[in-house]
């Protein structure tokens, strides 16, 4: 299967907008020319559980300390990130999304909301603040004030040191309808501190917008 690595961003309700960043302890570097952000005219993302052989109805909702994947519902690409520091912008751990089912590294923990503690199995709920914890690298899904790279909308980062980041890794959940977030159904993540939406695309990355150097080239 090739791995196809997307651009990711925030928008305003009205207007799309997302960033890549990576944290400036990482040894990897990607230069300005690296990230290409493009619009789709949708925000919404599929929830997968990590458990999928778990299918009864106790396993109906998404709960804290679940292990998830996003999935943008247009794209089918999840949710990605890696030990990759942007050379623009935030420099800290970029995110991106791509298609790859079974990338360790599309895996997401979620916890309460910054400065709060949500114990392991409550459900989250509709309206519910959360942070998404990378399992691999321990940063949080993040964003801030920067522009991204090309198209200078919101961009979108993984932040902090062992899951502990700040107040602009929160993400409110958004539900169509549901009390609470169920496994397989369309949410959209609205970050609490600037109100855009998390949000992908159908740019790639290759030869023209990352350069020879790039460390995602061909993936």
């Amino acid at each position: 299967l090739k791995r196809r690595f997307l651009a990711i961003d925030l928008r305003p309700h009205f207007n799309l907008a997302h960033t890549l960043t990576q944290d400036p302890g990482s040894t990897t570097t990607m230069g300005k020319s690296a990230v290409l952000l493009v619009v789709l005219a949708c925000a919404v993302v599929t929830v997968h559980a990590q458990d999928d052989e778990d299918s009864g109805p106790e396993f109906a909702s998404v709960t804290c300390g679940s292990a998830v994947k996003l999935q943008h519902h247009v794209t089918g690409y999840r949710v990605h990130s890696h030990d990759i520091k942007w050379g623009s912008g935030s420099q800290q751990q970029s995110v991106t999304s791509m298609n790859g089912q079974d990338d360790p590294n599309s895996l997401w923990v979620i916890k309460g909301a910054h400065g709060t503690h949500c114990p392991q199995g409550t459900p989250v709920k509709n309206g519910m603040a959360i942070r998404f914890t990378h399992l691999k690298t321990k940063k949080n899904l993040h964003t801030h004030a920067f522009p991204s790279p090309l198209t200078k909308q919101q961009e979108v980062s993984a932040y902090g040191n062992a899951g502990e980041g700040d107040s602009m890794d929160d993400w409110v959940l958004e539900t169509e309808g549901q009390p609470n977030w169920q496994r397989g159904a369309r949410v959209r993540m609205r970050h609490k501190g600037t109100g855009a939406y998390l949000h992908s695309h159908t740019y790639r990355f290759d030869q023209s917008n990352c350069g020879g150097d790039c460390p995602l080239m061909g993936q």
